[in-house]
């Protein structure tokens, strides 16, 4: 290393935190700024009146080896909690299960011959090692191909205006292959999938990589905003905390483009990579109810009149002991410039609210225990056709790591994507600041 002190990451979410975990443990200094109180980000837990909830929901699945190694790691192991869940969807008013393989056979809102085509293309998807080709093939065309118009027309259009705001046109069949691989994988032998929870949530991740990187010797410093990355045009040196510069070897900053672009002014931005990629914001109310409300894991919503991308009722694998009830998720992703992300959470909540009363009657007769409007108004990336060859790289010039959700690709975001993005970004500064001392893990 040369004369700076160690490494800096901006961002103490789960993928900064386990960088400098790695980074830690071969003996490399690590200074860690998270401008929120608590750590974790968007994976991170929030009090909803007297009970932690996810301020978004989350679930680990039993093929996500890079999630379940990290907490056996930190001594979690034995926190994971798996069982089969149910898929439903919403549709012309009513409510239809696709949780087995009978009941996707059966699907009413498929005809028998597109059913037999379905189930053929998410076998196919299985046996598509290499994703390349699908990269710069169109979304929409690809799926008629293998699925059929009418296929295209019942489910997957209105799948996708429900998830990317009605703006979809842009996509690469690559979206499909990564979430229909992802999820079939996990099925039980009746075609249930299967989805887990680690006791605690994310947040217990979180909290616990906080502790062992800080008993390594690191620091991380809450409720502290970065205010800009310093450095000339050729190499990023450090950063301004608080009116004062900090120098460092190297600098990680985690955070995705439109956020990260803050701190950087003058020479220094204009060497940086442009990302033409997109983001999608989410909104989501959170509801605790007494008991169960939906026989679903998952709701799909095909009924374009409800204008939600899912309701997700996550104590089907979160305890609800530890919930404190049953926790609804009513969600829609949106368009960063989506007034439902600026509005009144009251009106929010309320309309949320009504929608998810139109899919579930019984809830209007049932008592709302406690409620709360989480948003993010840039929280994916959307990556349009020929995706892979517009990821900025990891290090775009000395001194300087860039790893974000942004990196997850052709995968769909989760945890497992994001540790993937983590152990890459820290073979990458381990290379560049080598190793002083291999600390025990």
């Amino acid at each position: 290393m040369s004369g700076g002190d160690g490494v800096g990451i901006v961002g103490g979410g789960l993928l900064g935190l386990t960088v400098g975990l790695r980074l830690a443990q071969a003996g490399v200094p690590v200074r860690v700024y998270e401008r929120a109180e608590q750590l974790g980000g968007l994976v991170g837990s929030f009090d909803l009146d007297g009970y932690p909830a996810d301020r978004f929901y989350h679930v680990v699945l039993p093929t996500d080896d890079r999630v379940i190694g990290l907490a056996r790691e930190l001594g979690l192991g034995d926190r994971f909690r798996f069982q089969p869940t149910g898929v439903g969807f919403y549709d012309d008013g009513r409510l239809f299960s696709m949780s087995s393989l009978r009941e996707f056979m059966s699907f009413p809102l498929l005809a028998p011959h597109d059913r037999v085509r379905l189930a053929s293309f998410v076998a196919r998807c299985q046996l598509v090692r290499d994703p390349a080709k699908l990269d710069d093939e169109p979304l929409l065309g690809w799926l008629r191909r293998q699925c059929g118009r009418r296929a295209v027309e019942a489910l997957w259009r209105p799948l996708l205006d429900s998830k990317f705001d009605g703006r979809y046109d842009d996509l690469p069949a690559s979206y499909i292959w990564a979430r229909t691989r992802r999820m079939s994988r996990t099925r039980d032998a009746s075609g249930r999938e299967l989805m887990g929870w680690l006791e605690g949530g994310y947040q217990a991740l979180v909290d616990a990589l906080a502790a062992r990187l800080e008993a390594l010797g690191a620091r991380i410093e809450r409720g502290v905003a970065v205010e800009r990355v310093l450095g000339t045009p050729g190499r990023v040196e450090g950063l301004v905390v608080d009116g004062r510069e900090h120098r460092f070897d190297e600098v990680l900053c985690t955070l995705l483009p439109p956020a990260a672009s803050r701190l950087f002014d003058g020479p220094l931005a204009a060497a940086l990579p442009a990302t033409p990629q997109r983001y999608l914001g989410v909104v989501c109310v959170i509801l605790r109810v007494p008991e169960s409300v939906s026989p679903y894991y998952t709701l799909n919503i095909t009924d374009r009149r409800v204008p939600l991308t899912t309701v997700v009722e996550s104590t089907h694998v979160v305890d609800p002991a530890a919930a404190g009830g049953t926790l609804l998720y009513v969600t829609r992703y949106v368009e960063p410039t989506s007034p439902d992300l600026d509005r009144p959470e009251d009106e929010v909540r309320n309309e949320y609210l009504g929608h998810a009363r139109t899919i579930f009657p019984s809830l209007a007769r049932t008592p709302i225990l406690a409620a709360s409007v989480q948003r993010a108004r840039v929280v994916e990336p959307v990556h349009p056709l020929g995706g892979a060859s517009l990821l900025p790289p990891l290090h775009p010039l000395p001194g300087l790591t860039l790893a974000s959700t942004l990196h997850v690709y052709p995968e769909v975001v989760n945890g497992q994507a994001v540790l993937g993005v983590a152990e890459r970004a820290a073979a990458g500064l381990l290379e560049r600041v080598g190793t002083p001392q291999r600390v025990a893990a």
